[in-house]
């Protein structure tokens, strides 16, 4: 075979398989399950690799663990398990699929008829009755799915909301997560360890945009207005979400009150590549074909 015939037979399995080979899309499928409990509400929407091996099949089973510790862990604030991890083959998504959502469903109804019968009995001993039909439902509506992907790396979005009782439900989870296609690691090592202070204008201006503040030499102290700082502290942080590529800069997005009041939402704005590159890392800059 000559080098010609060569090249094209693994340009040709490269494509079939979408698996590994730098630069090609990664082949993915997604999962949509919903259900109704007597005292709950839950819904899931996985997207994962469809291929077990290479770097496809290390973000895989990444995401795999990723969703086994958000659904084995609802209701819970300790770090316990609802339920175990599963242990059938991993190649097979359906079962896989099957276990999370069963097991994640029954999870979050355990916890609505605890939290039900509590409140039941308190207003039972507070005679309340005929309010019983005002007790609210809990819910939890899981997401794990790509958000972006590029030659070199692709995003996925993790992330759930729940209620589990009290005045209103929160989005937890970790955000987006960049996985190198290179190596099927999680990378999130994107900022110079001395960017904060330097960006701090940036992160004013995103801040300002999220919150609509008008330009002008106020819109800093317009936007720390909206913010939980310490007395005396100028400094905004990062947020704990890692940041995220796409095809126009870097994303930062604060969750429900870091930085700000819960009617606030969610803090977040993209800096273009031009203006955050000066405080990239090297090896964020090789991810995002910078140079």
């Amino acid at each position: 075979m000559t080098r010609k015939s060569n090249f094209i037979a693994a340009a040709a399995i490269c494509l079939v398989l979408l698996s590994g080979c730098k630069g090609a899309d990664i082949k993915t499928r997604t999962y949509d399950f919903q259900n109704t409990g007597e005292r709950s509400d839950f819904s899931f929407l996985l997207e994962l690799p469809v291929s077990t091996k290479g770097a496809a099949g290390e973000i895989r089973s990444q995401l795999i663990d990723i969703m086994d510790r958000q659904l084995s862990s609802i209701g819970l604030y300790d770090g316990g398990r609802m339920f175990p991890k599963y242990d059938g083959d991993m190649s097979n998504t359906e079962a896989l699929v099957e276990y999370y959502s069963t097991n994640g469903g029954d999870a979050i109804e355990t916890h609505a008829m605890d939290f039900y019968n509590e409140v039941k009995q308190y207003m039972e001993d507070a005679d309340e009755e005929e309010n019983m039909d005002y007790i609210p439902r809990c819910e939890y509506d899981f997401t794990l799915a790509k958000v972006y992907e590029s030659f070199n790396y692709i995003v996925f979005l993790s992330e759930d909301f729940n209620y589990m009782g009290g005045a209103h439900g929160g989005v937890t989870g970790m955000g987006d997560i960049t996985f190198d296609k290179r190596n099927g690691k999680i990378f999130d090592n994107f900022l110079k360890a001395d960017a904060l202070e330097q960006m701090q204008g940036l992160i004013e201006k995103g801040l300002a945009e999220y919150f609509e503040e008008p330009d002008g030499g106020d819109a800093a102290a317009s936007v720390r207005e909206h913010l939980f700082l310490d007395e005396g502290d100028t400094t905004i942080p990062f947020p704990a979400w890692t940041p995220s590529p796409d095809k126009y800069g870097l994303n930062f997005t604060y969750q429900q009150y870091e930085i700000a009041a819960y009617a606030m939402g969610m803090p977040s704005f993209t800096i273009p590549y031009d203006e955050v590159k000066p405080f990239l890392t090297p090896e964020a800059i090789e991810l995002l074909n910078l140079k």
